[in-house]
């Protein structure tokens, strides 16, 4: 008989794809919390989402097979969380296993004292030994002992992995005044495209990210009427917008994109934007389709104008709900294998287009160079399918293939015999925040596209989820299915969605939406605000079962809550002019993570700078934001960080500065780029004043793999010297000023973060 277990009575697609594996589940709650107390038991905390592969294979080799399962049952309190679901609980333990092993991702396995503190985790761990990675039985048997006979150990390890999360929750204290202003933003604007890449477009390396916050930064910069000279900045506005729109250019005609469908993959393995990682979610295609939009409003392009109404299109047909609301995301696998609805064959299409039509779609869609895509999991490695890219992006006849009337036709044709395959599965919860992103996006697609039908759909999801969505209190809950409502919604879901709601109002014109996005932000600050510094925490008030309280600012692939409120308080202090104080101030709270991790906080950036477009530059002063002393054992981490990396600025000529990291034996810390999605910190520089300086020179740093299951990283050990080119020598260098931030780690964790301020020394030489 099938074995059931607790996940059984969830509405989780997630949670339901695990009701019949022979472990001992327990969905997130005071059951498990309880147990775990009682039997003194850690907890074996495993997080994930419906169309996360990689869950599916950590399910199929260790969750079904009975020994595993039984020795996780007999061991732990095993608890099952779809990320999604609970956004909370999955970034607290995320920020863990960052701290812990150096890497995120999912699925994601931490193990947690009965108290909820984290000591130990990972992400997929295989059923053996298996690379130089530990197998997850081995595993289990290591903690257990380490449980029952090193319980001194654990404790340590969870008091300061706790200290570590007290620390990273809470914002870092401007070190000196700043002042929101064209050259702060110039500044920030420069540090936001440092990472372009240039052959292939994108910022950063291979697994590459749209970095939709990063490409809506730049568009908003770019549309924005501030002066070059004001901005100070080194990259001007014409490199700036040549390297948005070469990435917008090499996804739209990459692999990442569905050619048939319209929507695009997550994300792309390869440099090239050709081989994706196969999941669709919603809120990738959601901002994308802000970005298209807002490309063709920069330049009038039309292939920008047809991915946004392909994006749009896509979602309405096949991840939109009866009632208006859309779908959480379409699986990465067909029958385990990942991609497999996507892949074609000359021969396949061939026999649905024909001979003569079937000749040019494979000279313009890739398919005449050869196979270009070996399933990396099954099958002999070899190449064997094709995934669709444009490799010809100009046809005779047509401005684009995008455009061509004829390629539209053979890939409608194409993608109607690809329905009748086996589909991915389509999770089917309807998520606040994310129903959000895309309402927003299709009110800015149907105002700048002039398609009444997009900012209809939008406008009906909308009243869908302020009436569906609505608790009995005034608030909202987070997400529904099956005609379950469940949990109180996070800040994500009230900023996002009167985020939306302002950009909807202009959308249509109608005030109702603007009333509403007023109604949310109040309940949002009253339920999330921090009434005495500013900005809002993740979860609201009553919120009891996570032993610490967020309030970050650092996006994800997502904006983070923080600068969608500060973004939707601008937009509705235009009606409501009170609103500005809570929208700067909110800004100011996160001023200095700005300063020392900008590039991280693409959203906020936006936030600063629509702030000042609104009404112009303003100080920010270290008092208004929380000066409370960290936790004795906290500021031990942090003079525990600032004691591992010593840390001079010296002159070596009039136009150059050497600034100099001696960092002790034992310890390293991340280079100046670090993979995307990492959730490292980079070394990073800044140096006012900022026109002066023609470049910095990053070393590119030694590889660093401490798991060969794990991408190799680049870090900075010994001594390292990062060089500082200026154009001009500054007229008086002791205004120069240097602030230098790394967070230092070793093997197996790293210490908090921290921004070293110093004063050249040596004069000009």
């Amino acid at each position: 008989m099938t074995h059931t277990n607790r996940l059984a009575k969830e509405t989780s697609p997630y949670l339901l794809q695990h009701q019949h594996n022979p472990v001992d589940w327990y969905p997130w709650g005071e059951e498990a919390f309880e147990r775990a107390r009682r039997e003194n038991k850690p907890i074996f905390l495993s997080v994930g989402y419906s169309t996360c592969y990689w869950c599916h294979v950590m399910e199929r080799q260790c969750f079904e097979v009975e020994p595993i399962a039984a020795l996780m049952s007999r061991l732990f309190v095993c608890i099952k969380v779809d990320r999604e679901e609970r956004p909370d609980v999955d970034q607290l333990y995320m920020s863990a296993i960052q701290i812990i092993s150096r890497q995120g991702g999912w699925p994601m396995s931490v193990w947690l004292t009965p108290d909820r503190r984290p000591f130990y985790g990972g992400t997929y761990y295989p059923p053996t030994d298996m690379q130089g990675r530990p197998g997850f039985p081995r595993v289990c048997n290591a903690i257990d002992d380490a449980w029952r006979n090193r319980s001194g150990e654990v404790t340590e390890s969870a008091d300061q992995i706790a200290s570590m999360l007290q620390r990273l929750a809470r914002p870092s204290t401007p070190n000196e005044t700043l002042r929101i202003e064209p050259a702060f933003i110039g500044s920030l604007v420069d540090r936001s495209v440092a990472d372009y890449e240039p052959h292939f477009g994108g910022f950063g390396h291979a697994p590459k990210f749209p970095r939709q916050t990063a490409l809506e930064l730049l568009l908003t910069y770019l549309h924005s009427d501030l002066d070059e000279k004001e901005t100070g900045g080194r990259t001007p506005k014409a490199k700036v917008r040549a390297m948005l729109l070469h990435t917008l250019d090499a996804m739209m005609h990459g692999g990442i994109r569905d050619h048939l469908g319209g929507g695009f993959h997550r994300y792309s393995t390869d440099a090239k934007w050709l081989v994706p990682h196969f999941e669709i979610m919603l809120y990738d295609n959601a901002m994308l389709l802000v970005c298209y939009a807002e490309a063709y409003r920069l330049t009038g392009d039309a292939r920008y104008a047809q991915v946004s109404r392909d994006i749009a299109d896509f979602v309405l047909r096949e991840m939109t709900s009866p009632e208006g609301a859309f779908y959480t995301a379409f699986d990465a696998e067909v029958d385990h294998q990942e991609g497999l609805n996507y892949l074609w064959t000359p021969a396949e299409v061939e026999a649905v287009l024909g001979p003569d039509d079937a000749r040019r779609f494979n000279r313009v869609y890739g398919l005449d160079r050869g196979p270009n895509f070996a399933d990396p999991h099954h099958g002999s490695g070899v190449a064997d399918k094709n995934i669709l890219f444009v490799a010809e992006p100009n046809v005779p006849g047509a401005t684009s293939a995008l455009l061509d009337a004829e390629l539209q036709a053979m890939r409608l044709k194409l993608r109607e015999h690809r329905a009748t395959r086996k589909q991915p599965l389509l999770d089917t919860k309807v998520l606040t925040s994310w129903n959000a992103l895309m309402i927003r996006g299709l009110a800015v697609a149907g105002r700048v596209l002039e398609e009444s039908r997009y900012t209809d759909a939008a406008a009906k999801a909308a009243t869908h989820l302020l009436s569906y969505h609505a608790t009995d209190d005034g608030g909202l809950y987070r997400t529904s299915r099956d005609g379950v409502k469940k949990y109180r919604a996070f800040l994500d879901d009230y900023a996002f969605l009167a985020w939306a709601l302002t950009d909807l109002a202009v959308a249509t014109q109608d005030p109702r939406w603007t009333t509403e996005a007023k109604r949310l932000v109040d309940v949002m600050t009253d339920r999330f605000g921090d009434e005495v510094t500013g900005g809002f925490y993740f979860t609201d008030r009553l919120a009891d079962d996570l032993f610490i309280r967020q309030k970050t600012a650092q996006d994800s692939p997502l904006p983070s809550g923080n600068a969608a409120a500060a973004m939707a308080l601008t937009a509705l202090s235009m009606t409501f002019p009170s609103l500005t104080d809570a929208a700067q101030r909110t800004i100011a709270v996160f001023s200095q993570g700005v300063v020392e991790h900008g590039e991280a906080m693409g959203s906020m950036v936006q936030a600063a700078l629509l702030s000042l477009l609104k009404d112009g530059p303003f100080a920010i002063n270290a008092e208004v934001v929380d000066d409370t002393p960290p936790a004795p054992t906290t500021q031990s981490l942090v003079e525990a960080a600032r004691d591992a990396v010593a840390t001079t600025a010296a002159w070596t000529s009039a136009k150059e500065l050497r600034v100099e990291m001696t960092i002790r034996d034992g310890w390293h810390v991340n280079a100046g780029v670090v993979p995307a999605g990492s959730g490292l910190i980079p070394t990073t520089l800044v140096v006012e004043p900022t026109a002066l300086v023609a470049g910095i020179g990053y070393p590119p740093g030694e590889p660093f793999q401490p798991d060969p299951s794990l991408p190799e990283v680049r870090v900075y050990g010994g001594r390292t010297e990062i060089i500082v080119h200026w154009h001009d020598a500054p007229p008086d260098p002791a205004q120069v000023r240097v602030r230098l931030s790394y967070q230092p780690c070793n093997a197996s964790a790293c210490l908090p973060p921290v921004t070293a301020v110093l004063t050249p020394e040596g004069g000009r030489k």
